[in-house]
């Protein structure tokens, strides 16, 4: 009995703890009627009667625990009430009749949806225990049923833990779909947004203006949906406005350093800045308020607004700059080359392909350029070196120049060669002129010196002339022997005394303006008259004069153009030691408004070390010379505003070239 407390007891606290959220369930009506039939069927054991109402106890359970529907009740109703009557009409079979009540669970086992292999033995186990101690049987079947609805009881809980996780499941789902439908609004919106802000920084990197500029902002502002926005821009004075902005002017003058809203933060006002400086100011209008958000998305609107201003204006300075330099590079009268490491073209201005005579602006320096690849090997030690180079050279044109090439290493920061700039200059008039000056302060000199010869040197040789000439008559008079020696020595006396005399009166006249007569010469008729005074002298030594001579008229004096002509000619004659010839060319470049006379002779030529020395006054390579032919020669054709070039090489002869100005109005005229 006391085992059957305990399953009782056992099945009670597990039908409460499984059943509770069913207390009203029929099982449980069941379970007690049960529990009442079982006191009473001890009750009539212990008064040792027959009759036993077990099968009605397993009825009750049975019903309980498989809760059978109204057919299949009604039939084991019937069942437990007959074998509960044939106990009481048999009581010789009624262990038998215990056995028989444990017949439904195993019908039950066969058929109902807990059917199970474990049920199925059970019930066969019980049956057979009932026929010999029934409340064993009873116990254990309580225990069996309390064990089962723990079992059934799991997985019920197990199955409604999954059920209520796929109700979380469903549920967080739902959710998150709300919110992804939320979440995707906002994005569209920012990604309007972000669109408008990448069509801003396309913006930036074009060289807009940033009156255009303004215009975009604008203009994207309203498209995203703003009822009306303006900005203004500081320094540029640029006022710009989209849209619908009720009383917008009365912002405008508004000095703001931060955010600021009005009418229930309709209107926002948000100051454009950039590394401390006020650029300017943007506003926005909305129907309705703003969200906090929307006012963020505006203030990063205007950061990125304020950094691509000052981008702008940083660009547009850079550009301006850039333009200045370009401006100022393509002026100047240098020529300028940027080369890379590998004398590859990257730059070349106007003025370099001017003098260099290419328009090139790609390729290999000296490939293009071969008028200065003889200079490649000094670029090389440049690049080398890390040091500047420069040096003057003589290009042999006609006229030739002289041009001062200079070269500069552009370092990086790592003090790696970059580029290399050559600068080109053509220095031509500025040595002439310096030579001019120079020729100008020996002049001065030469001035000061003959000044003094003639006070000093030229009255005292009249003097010896006068007693030269007095000694020779009184000799003729007094002396009748050895007169004769005496005489031939007085004769050198006058002669020395006249030579010393013509050398002050040629020193006069170099001192002295060239011309005293300006008038309209037709070149061609001057030098015609120098090869006639020349004539002579070039046949007694036996030299041939040419002449190809065009009509060209200039204004100048005439015995002095005639006198220089003579010069060269005697010149050229006095350097051709045998035979040989002269050849005279004259003729206009209208192009350079110049006539042009190209006197060449066959002589001996001049050392090169002398050419830059040969219009110095006393210079000369004759023993009988006195250096001041040539030196007079350059002094007309200077005060004519002409120039003299000379050409010369040992053994092969010299050419003398003198551009002298045409006269315009005689040209004009002709």
């Amino acid at each position: 009995m006391d085992a059957l407390t305990v399953a009782w007891i056992t099945y009670f606290g597990v039908l409460y703890l499984t059943k509770k959220r069913e207390i009203k369930d029929t099982s449980f009506f069941y379970s007690f009627t049960a529990f009442f039939f079982s006191l009473l069927e001890f009750y009539f054991n212990y008064k040792a009667y027959h009759f036993t109402i077990f099968p009605l106890i397993i009825f009750l359970l049975t019903v309980s625990f498989f809760n059978p529907n109204k057919r299949k009740y009604a039939i084991l109703f019937l069942y437990y009430l007959f074998l509960s009557g044939l106990s009481i009409f048999f009581p010789d079979v009624r262990n038998l009749i215990l056995s028989m009540s444990f017949l439904p669970l195993f019908t039950f086992s066969l058929t109902s949806d807990r059917q199970t292999f474990t049920l199925y033995i059970l019930s066969v186990f019980l049956s057979f225990i009932s026929y010999f101690n029934e409340f064993l049987s009873l116990g254990l079947t309580l225990v069996a049923i309390s064990i089962y609805n723990i079992h059934y009881f799991l997985s019920k809980v197990e199955e409604e833990k999954e059920n209520f996780k796929i109700t979380v499941a469903k549920t967080i789902d739902s959710e998150i779909k709300r919110e992804f439908e939320k979440l995707e609004f906002k994005l569209q919106t920012a990604y309007k947004k972000l669109k408008e802000l990448f069509k801003l920084s396309v913006f930036t990197v074009k060289e807009l203006s940033l009156n255009d500029m303004a215009d975009k902002i604008v203009e994207g502002l309203v498209n995203l949906g703003y009822s009306g926005t303006f900005i203004k821009l500081r320094n540029e004075n640029i006022q710009k406005k989209e849209g619908f902005f009720p009383n917008y002017r009365i912002y405008f003058d508004q000095d703001i350093d931060s955010v600021v809203s009005y009418e229930d933060n309709k209107v926002i006002l948000i100051p454009l800045v950039s590394e401390n400086q006020n650029l300017g100011i943007i506003g926005v209008y909305s129907k309705i308020s703003l969200t906090p958000e929307e006012v963020e998305f505006l203030i990063t609107y205007a950061n990125t607004i304020s950094t691509s201003i000052a981008k702008t204006n940083f660009l547009l300075e850079k550009i301006k700059l850039r333009d200045l330099v370009q401006k100022t590079i393509e002026s100047i009268d240098l020529g300028i080359v940027v080369l890379n490491k590998d004398f590859n073209l990257e730059f070349i201005n106007k003025s370099a392909k001017v003098l260099l005579g290419k328009d090139q602006e790609s390729g290999n320096f000296f490939k293009h350029f071969t008028i200065l690849k003889n200079l490649e090997n000094e670029f090389k030690e440049v690049i080398n070196s890390k040091k500047s180079f420069e040096k003057k050279i003589t290009i042999s044109e006609n006229p030739k120049k002289i041009w001062e090439i200079k070269a500069f290493p552009i370092l990086t920061q790592e003090e790696s060669i970059e580029n290399i700039v050559v600068i080109i200059e053509d220095i031509t008039e500025k040595v002439e002129m310096e030579n001019q000056i120079l020729q100008s302060e020996k002049l001065a000199v030469i001035g000061k010196l003959v000044a003094s010869i003639s006070h000093e040197v030229k009255n005292p040789l009249s003097i010896i002339n006068q007693s030269a000439y007095s000694l020779k008559r009184k000799v003729n008079k007094l002396c009748k022997e050895n007169a004769e020696e005496i005489i031939a020595g007085l004769d050198r006396i006058e002669k020395s005394v006249y030579r010393a005399n013509d050398i002050v009166e040629r020193l006069l006249n170099f001192t002295k303006p060239y011309y005293s007569k300006i008038e309209s010469i037709n070149i061609k008729d001057v030098i015609e008259e120098a090869i006639k005074l020349s004539f002579l002298q070039a046949k007694r030594s036996d030299i041939s004069i040419s002449k190809r001579l065009s009509n060209a008229y200039i204004k100048g004096d005439r015995n002095a153009l005639i006198q220089l002509f003579i010069n060269i000619l005697i010149n050229a004659i006095e350097s051709i030691e045998d035979k040989g010839s002269i050849s005279i060319k004259a003729y206009k470049d209208k192009s350079k408004g110049l006539a042009v006379i190209k006197i060449r002779d066959t002589g001996v030529g001049i050392p090169s070390q002398y050419l830059d020395k040969i219009f110095e006054p006393f210079f000369t390579t004759k023993e009988s010379g006195t250096g001041l032919g040539l030196a007079v020669v350059y002094r007309i054709v200077e005060s004519h505003g002409g120039k003299i070039y000379v050409e010369s090489e040992e053994g092969k002869g010299t050419e003398f070239t003198v551009e002298l100005p045409l006269n315009k109005e005689e040209e004009d005229g002709g």
